[in-house]
């Protein structure tokens, strides 16, 4: 356990023993991010669970998804319960393409079933793991346990991949991640460290296609359809040769979770002096909290080898 998890448990004990807080040291974990379209797009998910605390033997996934491209939908959402053992490790394709969505790489573990998001088509998706009872009750426990998680989203087709950590929010252990600029525990969103914004460079947007995977966070959910309001900082994007170009207001609003390029966020006149350069700017969450991913890739481009992709957390704590 870190100095920070230190800190904050003895925190919570402190706060217990005085009966100012129940105690809650379950957890639950969030991958923000889970594409899927069968049978190229997929998402590797691992889930470790250490320890477990006495009782609590279960883990309860939640996605919360709906069909690709239309960022304004709710989500709906898709449930199950499985077992889990002390300090184990089970992975599993989140697509069902791979192993049919069952735990993979030689698992001898029983978990009672498989953990794939069921349907057809290109969706996005968050997915949330929590310690529950067999019923899939979300479980508090004065025993602490930590759940941790690694996920990579794969073009199979192209050969493609970048990945990610699942997110942790150090005060709650609930549903519930919320910001630390708002009080919670989460260190990975935007707004952060006192800026609404980061800077971000993008390639020439005829050659490489940039794009924002933006999941917004909050209270419950589990259950609530999260909104998160994005745009380019003083509405500026500077070309290569450093010239700021100044747009019209050009904002994108995103439920429960959602992908933009970063063509939508520019106006015509913008795009085209920076559409064969390139250039960059500072990408800014204006209202409510979010999760955000950049990525940017070729597909089939001699130039750069065939398919080439990059992915990062953009919403860090550090600054610019």
């Amino acid at each position: 356990m870190n100095v920070k998890k230190i800190i904050m448990v003895s925190f919570l004990s402190f706060l217990t023993a005085f009966g100012l807080l129940s105690a809650a040291l379950a957890d639950t974990i969030l991958f923000p991010v889970i594409a899927v379209s069968q049978p190229t797009i997929t998402t590797l998910v691992s889930v470790v669970n250490f320890p477990h605390p006495s009782g609590t033997s279960y883990l309860h996934y939640i996605y919360r998804h709906k069909a690709a491209g239309n960022i304004g939908a709710t989500c709906s959402k898709t449930e199950f319960t499985r077992s889990t053992t002390d300090s184990d490790l089970v992975s599993f394709d989140a697509s069902g393409v791979i192993g049919g969505g069952n735990a993979l790489f030689g698992d001898t573990n029983s978990y009672g079933g498989s953990f794939y998001l069921p349907g057809s088509g290109a969706r996005r998706a968050y997915l949330l793991v929590t310690n529950s009872d067999a019923s899939g009750t979300r479980v508090d426990s004065t025993t602490d346990t930590d759940l941790m998680g690694e996920a990579i989203i794969m073009d199979i087709a192209y050969g493609a991949a970048w990945g990610m950590k699942a997110i942790n929010d150090n005060i709650s252990q609930t549903y519930n991640f919320v910001n630390a600029e708002d009080g919670g525990g989460v260190w990975s969103a935007l707004p952060s460290n006192g800026y609404m914004d980061r800077t971000f460079a993008f390639f020439p947007p005829d050659e490489w296609t940039t794009k924002f995977f933006i999941t917004p966070i909050g209270n419950n959910m589990d259950s609530n359809d999260l909104n998160a309001t994005v745009t380019l900082s003083g509405n500026n994007v500077f070309d290569r040769n450093g010239i700021n170009h100044t747009s019209v207001s050009v904002s994108q609003s995103i439920t429960c979770t959602g992908v933009i390029t970063i063509r939508d966020l520019m106006d015509s006149s913008i795009y085209s002096a920076v559409e064969n350069i390139g250039g960059w700017g500072w990408f800014q969450v204006s209202s409510g909290d979010a999760i955000v991913y950049k990525l940017e890739y070729v597909v089939d481009n001699a130039t750069y080898g065939g398919t080439n992709n990059n992915g990062y957390l953009l919403s860090t704590y550090d600054l610019p």
